[in-house]
């Protein structure tokens, strides 16, 4: 990670924006993918703004507090600072340092960070705010056992009633990050939708996540139904017959 001091001066605070809807400055795409064979990748950042806007750029391991100056992601970007002209855009270059060593069998996650510095403004007593965008950052090895569109398909679903809950586990037995967006079960058992949040619904090669079913009378078709978030950010959609039902 570079370890330049030009670090923004920011007046009152950060505010961690999980959409680019709050803030002038948006990263072109949800999540970037970086294939292990190249060299560096870029991404472009844009100003809707009429105005010129700075921006600083870092990468970190997962932790939000995490500094330019403190993380310990592997990778170098460039320009880690930028100013933006009004309606213009700005691509940032990725390279992977190799400072440490990464999974050659599995995927790893990384953090994306575009900090907007605030606006200035002629009102002393005007609250001025820094908007934060984390996107995520997937470092993929060369020469996957499965193609990435394929890793849905080797989730193990299993249904299980617990003190009179329904409950849905699933287990990725993929080398891919999976990130769930809709579930639907139907079998003789039970019918219904799984209750996803941010916070489940995304897990790692090998990670297992648990879901609570919200029963659902109108969902036609027998098995399970899921969409998953693709590379582009859009959805796809899978099915599944292999469910392991468990009601004890």
């Amino acid at each position: 990670m570079d370890k330049s001091k030009s670090t923004l001066v920011m007046i009152v605070a950060t505010l961690l924006a999980n959409t680019p809807a709050m803030a002038d400055v948006y990263i072109n795409g949800t999540r970037i993918i970086y294939p292990a064979e190249k060299r560096e990748i870029t991404f472009t950042v844009g100003n809707s703004a009429a105005q010129k806007t700075l921006i600083q750029t870092w990468i970190d391991e997962g932790n939000p507090g995490d500094t330019p100056d403190n993380s310990k992601a592997p990778f170098l970007l460039s320009p880690p600072l930028a100013a933006i002209g009004a309606l213009k855009s700005q691509n940032i270059r990725v390279n992977y340092t190799g400072e440490k060593e990464l999974p050659n069998d599995k995927e790893s996650l990384f953090w994306v960070n575009v900090l907007e510095a605030p606006k200035n403004t002629q009102d002393p007593n005007e609250l001025r705010i820094s908007l934060r965008t984390r996107i995520k950052l997937f470092y993929r090895p060369q020469n996957m056992e499965i193609k990435p569109e394929h890793a849905p398909e080797k989730i193990e679903w299993k249904l299980e009633k617990k003190e009179n809950k329904w409950m849905l586990t699933a287990n990725n037995k993929s080398p891919y990050f999976i990130t769930l967006s809709e579930i639907k079960v139907k079998t003789d058992s039970f019918s219904g939708m799984a209750k996803i949040s941010a916070q489940n619904s995304m897990f790692p090669p090998q990670g297992t996540l648990i879901f609570s079913l919200n029963p659902e009378k109108t969902i036609k078709d027998s098995g399970i139904s899921f969409s998953t978030i693709n590379d582009y950010g859009g959805t796809s959609t899978y099915t599944s017959d292999a469910i392991t039902i468990s009601t004890h």
